[in-house]
């Protein structure tokens, strides 16, 4: 079974002159900095996010000053701004109350027996994050990710939103 990426927090202002950046924290993001094993950089308008070695970690829990294998300038550092960084390892697809954005991206969302689309976009929150369901007709539709609402088989890579709620 592939492992899932998740996503740590975004590359934000670079500090110092030696590579080194600001990550601003998305949510559970120090868990994937911290138990993370491997790492990739999903930069705008990618295909694919691109594996990068985490030199170092420091800073504090609240705001972590990260440094890159290969980033060592601060004009380096400030052309990542925005990119995302995304941790992988099997300690954190153990955790049960959440999913990797790889498992989300792409599976089919149903509500009843109405096919909604599939998600395109996982939106990060500081209280929950949000799907973005893209239907063929181009219809966008934006559902709260919460147990309470969005029910997940992963075998089927299919997401059931609570009939009643759209």
């Amino acid at each position: 079974m592939a492992l899932g990426l998740w996503a740590c927090g975004t590359v934000g202002r670079a500090h110092g002159l030696k590579g080194e950046f600001y990550l601003d924290l998305l949510p559970h993001g120090l868990d994937g900095l911290v138990g993370g094993e491997r790492f990739f950089l999903e930069r705008p308008g990618a295909d694919e996010p691109q594996p990068v070695e985490l030199a170092r970690a420091g800073g504090t829990d609240r705001r972590p000053l990260v440094t890159l294998e290969g980033i060592a300038s601060r004009d380096a550092a400030t052309a990542l701004h925005g990119a995302v960084i995304l941790a992988s390892s099997t300690g954190l697809d153990a955790g049960v109350d959440h999913y990797p954005v790889s498992d989300l991206l792409g599976a089919r969302v149903v509500t009843g027996d109405r096919e909604l689309g599939v998600v395109t976009e996982v939106l990060m929150n500081p209280a929950h994050d949000i799907l973005q369901i893209d239907a063929p007709d181009g219809t966008r539709t934006l559902v709260p990710f919460v147990a309470e609402l969005v029910e997940v088989d992963r075998e089927h890579r299919l997401l059931t939103v609570r009939e009643g709620l759209l």
